[in-house]
């Protein structure tokens, strides 16, 4: 049965992360080339625990963190992960994206995220979305730029780093 939140484009299935795709997902924070621009690579049992905290995030009811596995439509291979976190009280939240390297350079994040950045304005009620990233990260500034984000001009200061690039997308 699939779940409310779960969605497809015509190439990828975005269903929420299961036990299924922890041994994939956990490899993405042990990759040292995938963690570059977002920090350390971490050990086994790091990554494992960061997989655990988001099964038990994915049971919670929305808003808690949401964290998708996203597959391939035709060969069902896992391409990476992406996520929502919404604070409760707001109507907006952060996205972020995870690919394997193989992922790369196939057009997975401009679809994957574009469907889920639309799945959040027009299914569960956001009326903004923000990407956080590093500022070496220009692959990521051009996949926000590509789905209509724009920087944001407005950060609060005691959250603002500027080693870092805020992009907002607002929905309609």
């Amino acid at each position: 049965m699939e779940s409310a939140l779960s969605f497809s484009t015509p190439r990828f299935h975005n269903t929420l992360l299961d036990s299924s795709h922890t041994v994939a997902t956990a490899a993405l924070y042990q990759d040292s080339k995938v963690m570059r621009l977002i920090g350390d690579p971490l050990s086994e049992v790091q990554s494992r625990a960061v997989v655990t905290q988001f099964l038990k995030n994915n049971q919670k009811p929305w808003p808690a963190q949401k964290v998708w596995a996203i597959t391939s439509a035709d060969s069902n291979t896992f391409c990476g992960i992406q996520m929502l976190r919404k604070e409760a009280g707001s109507n907006e939240a952060e996205i972020g994206i995870m690919l394997r390297r193989e992922a790369n350079g196939r057009g997975v994040a401009v679809e994957a995220m574009g469907a889920l950045a639309r799945f959040g304005l027009n299914s569960l009620g956001l009326t903004a979305i923000t990407a956080t990233f590093d500022k070496k990260h220009l692959a990521t500034k051009r996949l926000v730029t590509t789905l209509g984000f724009e920087e944001s001009t407005f950060v609060e200061p005691k959250e603002a780093d500027s080693r870092f690039f805020y992009y907002h997308l607002k929905g309609n």
